[in-house]
């Protein structure tokens, strides 16, 4: 973090007008985003440049004259434009993405629910879009937790920006292509990866935030699953289409079997070249074997699905 924008927070703990408790909760979420900034201090005995000491007054005079929410407002601006032109262009990281979405994600929290909220959201998710297009993110596959922790920051930001909007914030196609190589892991490695996906987020460490993995970030991260898809290799595409079919087949407990249908069906709906495959091993399926109603039917949407190309 710049010397200017942490001491232009420090000093109003020494204004009695101002809430120590407040700026303090402040303070400490914004070191969590020390290690995106590289050293700042001045040697001992050095004096701080000019410009810095004017940005750190303005700042401090800015901060002084508004209430609660416009100073967390204007210091959630001040660390996203801090992160997009002094940390990106010396280090781009899924490790510097996560942090930098933690860090807005917290001090949203210290905003009042309602629409203030969800616009800083809403405009932080946008402005992440915009860095990933010009600071694209390269990780291996096997490279799971912290791609795991972005997905999960990034699908949370959405939910709560959506909470106080008129409209459902849509992730851009451009976050989601981020998370290919996380996605060609799991469908590689996982009966159903959509399920494993859900499993592993619910399982893992939330960096302190208090939420329960529900239904809207099923549906985010099928969303997820679905646009990369596509894009992963042909053969681990057909090895995890053929996978799932067999898994609804020998599955005995429809929930079970309905849920991989509806991850089989996320991978078939854009992707013709499977599509045509699992239809056609649907058909033979339904040739070779009687299958108990429920499954029967299933197999009977999958052979039918190859008519839509």
């Amino acid at each position: 973090m710049s010397e200017d924008l942490i001491s232009s927070v420090k000093v109003l703990l020494g204004s009695s007008k101002n809430s120590h408790r407040q700026i303090n909760d402040i303070l400490s979420i914004l070191k969590l985003g020390n290690q995106l900034f590289p050293s700042q201090k001045s040697q001992p005995g050095s004096e701080l440049p000019k410009d810095v000491i004017s940005s750190e007054n303005k700042k401090r005079t800015e901060l002084q004259r508004m209430n609660k929410q416009e100073r967390i407002l204007k210091i959630t601006e001040w660390f996203t434009n801090e992160f997009e032109t002094k940390s990106l262009p010396v280090n781009v990281s899924v490790k510097n993405y996560l942090t930098f979405l933690l860090v807005v994600f917290k001090l949203s929290k210290k905003l009042k629910p309602g629409y203030h909220r969800s616009l800083v959201l809403a405009n932080t998710l946008s402005r992440l879009n915009k860095m990933l297009v010009n600071h694209p993110l390269e990780y291996n596959k096997r490279t799971t937790r912290e791609p795991l922790g972005l997905l999960f920051l990034i699908t949370e930001s959405a939910l709560e920006a959506s909470r106080n909007l008129k409209f459902p914030y849509m992730i851009d196609e451009t976050t989601f292509t981020q998370f290919i190589p996380l996605m060609t892991r799991f469908s590689m490695d996982s009966d159903d990866p959509l399920q494993e996906i859900v499993k592993t987020i619910s399982d893992m460490s939330k960096y302190r935030i208090t939420t329960t993995i529900g239904e809207g970030h099923r549906k985010i991260f099928g969303s997820v699953l679905q646009h990369c898809s596509p894009k992963i290799p042909l053969k681990n595409r057909i090895e995890t289409g053929t996978r799932l079919l067999k898994k609804i087949t020998s599955e005995q407990n429809d929930s079970t079997v309905l849920s991989h249908y509806n991850t089989l069906k996320l991978f078939v709906e854009k992707d013709t070249e499977l599509r045509i495959l699992i239809s056609k091993l649907a058909k033979e399926e339904i040739t070779r074997t009687k299958y108990r109603r429920f499954v029967n039917g299933i197999l009977e949407e999958l052979a039918n699905a190859g008519k839509l190309t």
